[in-house]
């Protein structure tokens, strides 16, 4: 499971992402900065990827597993954790070059794109869903959501949680925090997710403007770690 949101305000955007993963799952390491790649992103120690990342000239990346795919028996299957990375070494339009490449080698996916100028005057963020069978454009309607189980009941109950947290007409960031931290009395229904063997181990708050943060909470240490450095 995981769950994306994100908001734009008139100099950028805000990106949030909880990280559902098996309690017995390696703890990622936090978000650094790789001077390669000119991107901050936390590193999954198992599969060496990310799920989330950002350049310092502003473009965020976040991917999703899609459950409700067709499962991939390719030999040659790829950690879906690796595209991220890909992504971040090419040249030029990301999205032209996504569309380009061969994506039978991973497990079904969303992959939502946000452009170094996204602001609420430039409203372009892009979802694209890998199907294991082909890649569709879809809605970024919020939240997303990604889950093995239960997955209706489980992205009805967080829509619904989101329309009571968040204001449609005017969305704060607060809001939005306060929706990624929420809990419910059936934990596997929570944003801030908890189950036998699985919980969020992880929310991430990507802040675009004249300035680029992210602040990663480590949910299983209890943890901040923030980097903040200037737009390029």
């Amino acid at each position: 499971m995981c769950t994306l949101t994100y908001l734009l305000n008139d100099n950028g955007y805000e990106l949030f992402f909880n990280r559902d993963e098996q309690r017995s799952r390696a703890l990622a390491t936090p978000p650094t900065i790789n001077q390669t790649s000119n991107a901050i992103y936390p590193i999954d120690p198992q599969g060496q990827g990310t799920w989330i990342a950002v350049t310092k000239k502003g473009l965020s990346l976040a991917l999703l597993n899609y459950y409700q795919g067709s499962f991939n028996d390719n030999k040659s299957i790829v950690s879906r954790g690796e595209l991220i990375l890909s992504l971040l070494r090419l040249d030029g339009d990301i999205i032209k070059q996504f569309q380009m490449m061969d994506l039978r080698v991973y497990q079904p996916f969303q992959l939502c794109i946000f452009p170094e100028d996204l602001s609420i005057k430039n409203q372009r963020v892009q979802s694209f869903k890998w199907t294991g069978n082909e890649l569709n454009l879809s809605e970024a309607d919020l939240p997303i959501t990604s889950s093995s189980v239960d997955f209706i009941d489980v992205s009805q109950k967080r829509k619904h949680r989101f329309n009571n947290i968040v204001d449609k007409n005017m969305p704060l960031s607060i809001q939005h925090k306060g929706f990624h931290f929420s809990t419910e009395a059936i934990g596997k229904y929570s944003v801030n997710m908890q189950r036998g063997d699985a919980k969020t181990v992880s929310i991430s708050h990507i802040s675009v403007n004249n300035t680029i943060s992210f602040n990663y909470f480590d949910n299983v240490l209890l943890k901040d770690h923030d980097t903040t450095f200037l737009k390029e």
